[in-house]
């Protein structure tokens, strides 16, 4: 959403907008609003979400059922059995739909920290604002909006085309004896209605990506105040685990779309082990490189400010010891004693620097945004896998491949 009270003059690139957000604002947002579909905040309610979902599914349901009740050479009774049926039209547009209210909440947390625990310096402020001032501006852009919306209905028509002649014979359509494909009620349908609003939510989300990495890449080129003995082991950085959060509804729709499409193969596979294992392991490869990848921005100015106090404590510590031993051991006192005295609780207390220093990460991530992003891509994989081959075979694999 633009910002509406920003100080004007000198002060104006040193206040963050009153309501940034990266899901509030655009051209959809506004169509929700006027259908009521969204609540006080500017978000969209569990209503819009679940009613999205439902329009999606019954669409070309109503034209299947309608096309194979008057058409005899037609049968789409398949639609209802087509597990990517419902994982793109009803889980799919539902979660990423549903989850933009928590995302919503993350990114205003996130950037208002970068203000509040004063990590950027003065000049870093400034920047940073008028940084997040762009990005509001990009993130509510109906050209933008405008240029997804004709990127899916172009990408939907070739899928739905392209899905139709791979099975031959499907409730999308069938191809016929000269090579034509022919697309059925339904498939005409989906690709103007259902396929374009999921490809346009994913695209609107992957667009929302993109801005808040580009943000985050150039706060990180900015007058960063790293504190290298900061207690999250990270410089003041460790609040960006937050950062795969705010896109699990995005790695939720696209991992159950794609665990469906493997449910659908796998079959045709043979069930192999190590087909599973490689599609998985695949899978999880690309989601981490793609939602982890912005976080490497930050790599560069953690490892300089880590290798700066390594070298800045391990000088203090020296001399600190030195004066210890002197002072404890040869019976020699210094002329001045560092950190005002030379005991053993002043040196055990450097040595605990020197330690958190030595332990500081310089890739902002925990243990467990790593687990929640795994979980997010990994759970519908293991969901389908289960859905093929025994429960019993499926643990076996699972605890062989983690012992």
């Amino acid at each position: 959403m633009q910002a509406t009270d920003v100080k004007q003059g000198a002060d104006t690139q040193e206040e963050l907008p009153e309501r940034f957000s990266l899901v509030a604002g655009g051209a959809f947002h506004t169509l929700l609003g006027r259908l009521g579909l969204l609540e006080s905040d500017m978000l969209p309610s569990r209503g819009a979400a679940l009613g999205l979902a439902l329009i999606a599914f019954s669409i070309p349901a109503v034209f299947t059922v309608a096309q194979t009740l008057l058409e005899e050479r037609y049968s789409g009774w398949d639609y209802f059995q087509d597990a990517t049926v419902y994982a793109r039209y009803l889980i799919a547009i539902f979660v990423m739909v549903f989850t933009e209210r928590l995302a919503d909440t993350r990114i205003v947390l996130m950037t208002q920290h970068f203000r509040d625990a004063q990590l950027l310096n003065a000049r870093g402020r400034a920047q940073f604002s008028a940084a997040v001032t762009r990005a509001d501006l990009q993130a509510s852009s109906y050209r933008a909006e405008l240029v997804i919306v004709f990127v899916a209905f172009a990408w939907s028509m070739t899928t739905t085309q392209y899905a139709a002649v791979i099975s031959s014979e499907s409730w999308e359509g069938v191809v016929s004896a000269g090579g034509a494909t022919v697309l059925s009620w339904a498939g005409e349908a989906s690709a103007f209605t259902s396929d374009t609003l999921f490809l346009f939510l994913v695209l609107r989300w992957f667009w929302r990506f993109y801005i808040w990495a580009a943000l985050l890449k150039k706060t990180a080129s900015l007058g960063l105040q790293i504190m290298p003995l900061h207690p999250d082991r990270c410089g003041g950085l460790g609040f960006l685990s937050i950062f795969p959060g705010i896109f699990s509804g995005l790695v939720i729709a696209l991992s159950c779309v794609v665990a469906a499409s493997f449910h659908k193969v796998l079959p045709e596979l043979g069930g192999s082990e190590q087909i599973f294992w490689l599609a998985v392991a695949t899978w999880l490869i690309l989601v981490m490189a793609i939602f982890l990848g912005p976080l490497l921005a930050f790599v560069r100015p953690l490892y300089v400010a880590r290798e700066a106090a390594l070298l800045d404590y391990g000088r203090m510590a020296h001399k600190l010891h030195l004066e210890f031993h002197q002072k404890w051991v040869s019976g020699e006192a210094g002329d001045e004693e560092l950190l005002g005295s030379v005991d053993p609780s002043s040196v055990s207390d450097l040595n605990a620097s020197v330690q958190v220093v030595n332990e500081m990460r310089t890739f902002p991530i925990d243990r467990s945004a790593l687990i929640l992003l795994l979980g997010c891509a990994g759970a519908p994989l293991i969901v389908a896998a289960g859905l093929q081959m025994p429960v019993a075979d499926l643990i076996k694999l699972i605890l062989g491949v983690l012992f």
